[in-house]
Formats: C-alpha cells, structure tokens, sequence
C-alpha cells in the first residue's frame, strides 16, 4: 500500500497544486524545497540542477526516481524544467514543462525485462503558490493533461502494437500542505471529462482489441496525513506513524465501448451509466470502499454470443470495510452489495418464456454483511504473504437488508451470529455459531407452479422442492407466504423452525 502512495505521488506533481489566499510569504526556493520534501516522505529520490536568474529559480533535468519492490527495477519520473518565480507579493507561480515523462523499467513475473515509457502532456497549465514554509497552498488551472503510452518493450511475447491514451479536460484543482510532525495534505480537484482509448494489435493470436470510454463531470476531494522522516519501505512503521488517505470521486456519467476480434470473429461490448460515486479511505484503522452509480446500460453482440444481449439497472452499489492492523479488540468488518432494478428486454424473455407465463418485473439482488474480528497479525506486513491461514478469527456476524426479488417472487432475511473459535469440532473446522436468522418468501410455490407450466421442472422434481420448503418453512398469514427461522443454538444443534435438524 506504500507503493500506491510513491506512485501516486509522482503523478500529483501534475495536477495536485492547490491553493486558496494566504496572507504570509513564500519563496520560490521554499517551495522547491517544500516539493523534494514531499516527493522524499513518499519515497522517491529527487535530483536536479538548479540556477536563479533574477526572482526565478530553475530547476533543470528533474528526476525522480524510486525502486520498485519484488520487481527488480526503477520507476522515474523526469521533467526537463520547472521555474519557481518570485512575485513579490509573498506568492510564487510554478512553470511545468508542457512535456514529460514516466519510465518504468522492471522485471516481469517470468524474468523477462519489461520498459515502458509514459509521456505526459499538459496545456495551459498555470500553478500559484502561497502561504508560508509551513503551510503552503496551491491553486491550478490546466485546459488540459493527458497521459499517453510512448514506448512498450517486453521481452519474450508481446503484442505487436500498443496504444493507451488518457486525456483529461479543463482540470481545476485546489491543494493545501501543513507541515509539522506530519505532512497534512488537503485537495480538491474538477474536471470537465476524461477520456481514455486503448488499442492492441496482436498477429500471433490473430487478435485487435479496440476500447475507448469516457467520464463527464468528475469531481475528486480528499486528503489525508504523510508521515516524516519515516522510510515508506516499512509498511508498518509508516503505517504506525499515521499514514492515512482517504478521498471522494464523482461523475455524471460514463460510456464505455469494447470491440474485440479474434480469429476473425468480432464481439462488441457498449455500456453506459449515469451519476456515480466512490468513496476510498485507508490508514492503520483499515480499509473502506463505498460506492455506486445508477442507470447501468449494457449491451454485447458478435463473437461466441448466439444472440445480441441487453439489460438495464437502475442502481449498482458496494461496500467493504476491512480492519488491517493486529489487535486484542473486536474490530468491524462490512461487506454489502446492491443490483437494483435489473431488466432485459422483451425480445429476449421471449426466447426463454415466449408465452409470457413469468412476470416480467424488474429484478433485485441485496445484502449487506456486517462482523468483527480479531487479527493476530497486521495485514499491511509484507510476511504476511507468507501465510497460508488468514492471521485472525471471525467472532460475529450480521445479515441486513437480504432482498431477492425476482419474476414475482420475493426473498428476505436478517440474521445475527456469533462465533465460538474454542470449538472447532462440532462444525467440521468452523468455529460453532450461536444465533438465528430469519427468513421470508412470497410467491415462492407461484414461482414453482409457472416454471413447472414453462417445461423446465418436472412434476416429481417440484415435489422434491415443495418438501424441502416445507421442512425449512411454515406457510406465513399472507397467500403464498413462507417463514422460516433458522437457529443454531449453545449445545450446537441446528432448528429449523424449533425443530431439530443437526
């Protein structure tokens, strides 16, 4: 996770400059200064030649270099120039060259020497500092930055044409760095769009891949706290010193088209999406994902589908929370996932069910799982790569918000367990849960009885089903209604509905 602070921070010289009015002084060496301190904290390695000419200082033949663990190689960023000119109003503006680049050269899984270079473009780009020392601010306008793939070497198989091209438009960013036992870092950043385009020619697999997209309105703020003077290749140093990242990304809509061919057979692929968030957080504490988007179009065709095929959702939504470092204490977990409002269109139900037999409402899948656990082990540290058993215990575990709905039908539940890891014997190696949950079908045997109409159960099967549900459940006050009430209790045995099954 250190290594996505390094990169990222090399990226950020480019579009991380923020500022808001400040009424102390800064020097154009001070920000120099200011910037290798940073790109330093992160882990890099920062050279370049400088000479001052009046109230500007130049910095010629920037490098910024680090290793890449596990990969034995370098990853470098280098800028021809940059000038820090002296206003003589306390503020500095930063001149960054319109072209740059990223050279990463490193040593693939197998051993073959893998060198890429990523040219870095960006117009109109203006960078105003102020502030003092301690507390600089950054303000910055660009009408636009783009990322390309300049040069792809691989030894061994590759393809034989690459290109990647990302582009952004009319960025307007904002960023503040207080410095003092720690590097606090505050940013906000919008753009009008972004597109990006990839191109791949392989001969050897007879294969062309063509996939180009787009995001408008994106919005990015966050922030977070860099340790000082502490070396980034220790994880759980710079974790323990108090790292932390955390940020939020809006967009108001995306497309995205794939055309892949291969033996000559092309497969398509559209899809579109309106309004979306993601929300990430990590630190010692853990890590968080939170996000969605709504309006998810998506559409295939070609290649070994026997048939077009499409279907819209109304809302996409995730969630994860995951402790990371060791502890006696009980710590949160949470997973959870949304696929609201699922639909497809007329023509292909009627390939499937041409008499219209099933309801054709949209369809719903969501849960959400909240537990703890205990850690033994940070799961930051590099050795824990080595283990073959997770390094904690599971100790708790509830079920929310369980909804499947689905051609008429409609599945709920909610559950609450804890788990005893003393006894690992009376469920086979899992720790023995303590809890119940429960559960609620409608229209569960009307289900039953269409699909039986439609062909695709037999009558001895649905029997089978029907005496399964009338094990597990008892029929409920609504028609069609089934409830069940699945209990494992202190002795370890299994009820369902009071009655024994384990």
């Amino acid at each position: 996770m250190s290594r996505w602070t390094q990169l990222s921070g090399a990226t950020a010289l480019a579009c991380v400059f923020t500022a808001s009015a400040s009424f102390a002084d800064v020097t154009g060496q001070e920000v120099w200064e200011d910037w290798k301190a940073y790109m330093q904290d992160v882990g890099y390695a920062v050279t370049g030649t400088e000479s001052r000419s009046g109230d500007t200082l130049t910095v010629a033949d920037v490098v910024m270099s680090m290793d890449v663990p596990d990969a034995e190689g370098t990853v470098a960023m280098k800028m021809p120039e940059l000038t820090f000119t002296d206003h003589g109003d306390g503020t500095v503006s930063v001149g960054m060259p319109e072209l740059s680049t990223m050279e990463i050269d490193v040593e693939g899984p197998d051993g073959e020497v893998v060198d890429i270079t990523v040219a870095m473009t960006m117009t109109g780009m203006s960078t105003i500092v102020s502030g003092d020392p301690e507390n600089m601010t950054y303000a910055y306008t660009a009408s636009g930055l783009a990322f390309e793939l300049a040069d792809f070497n691989v030894e061994g198989d590759a393809p034989d044409d690459l290109q990647v091209v990302i582009s952004m438009d009319n960025l307007v960013g904002q960023s503040t760095m207080i410095v003092g036992d720690v590097r606090e870092v505050d940013q906000s950043m919008t753009a009008q769009g972004i597109n990006y385009e990839l191109r791949v020619v392989d001969t050897a697999e007879d294969a062309n891949v063509v996939m180009t997209g787009a995001l408008d309105g994106l919005q990015f703020s966050g922030g977070g706290v860099i340790p000082v003077g502490v070396d980034p290749e220790d994880t759980v140093a710079f974790f323990d010193a108090g790292f932390a990242m955390d940020g939020t990304f809006r967009q108001n809509g995306s497309t995205f088209q794939m055309t892949v061919v291969e033996d000559g057979q092309p497969m398509n692929i559209e899809t579109s999406s309106g309004p979306g968030e993601l929300e990430v957080a990590f630190s010692g504490d853990g890590v968080e994902y939170l996000g969605g988007s709504t309006d998810l179009s998506v559409n295939l065709a070609g290649g070994d589908i026997p048939f077009p095929v499409a279907f819209q959702m109304e809302e996409i939504g995730y969630e994860f929370v995951m402790p990371l470092s060791a502890s006696e204490e009980e710590q949160d977990f949470a997973l959870g996932l949304t696929f609201g409002g699922l639909s497809v269109p007329e023509m292909l139900w009627n390939i499937f069910d041409p008499s219209a037999i099933l309801p054709r409402d949209p369809a719903t899948v969501s849960f959400a799982l909240d537990g703890k656990t205990r850690l033994f082990k940070d799961l930051i540290d590099p050795a824990i790569e080595d283990s073959e058993e997770f390094p904690g215990e599971l100790t708790a575990l509830t079920l929310t918000d369980l909804v499947v709905e689905v051609a008429g039908a409609e599945l709920t539940g909610s559950g609450d367990f804890t788990f005893d890891n003393s006894d690992l014997d009376s469920f086979d190696g899992m720790p023995r849960p303590m809890g119940a949950a429960d559960f609620r079908l409608l229209g569960g045997n009307g289900l039953l009885d269409k699909v039986i109409e439609m062909g695709f159960v037999g009558q001895e099967e649905a029997m089978g089903a029907r005496m399964m549900m009338g094990l597990f459940a008892t029929p409920g006050p609504a028609e069609d209604e089934l409830n069940s009430r699945i209990e494992v209790n202190e002795q370890g045995h299994v009820l369902a509905n009071g009655q024994r099954l384990k």
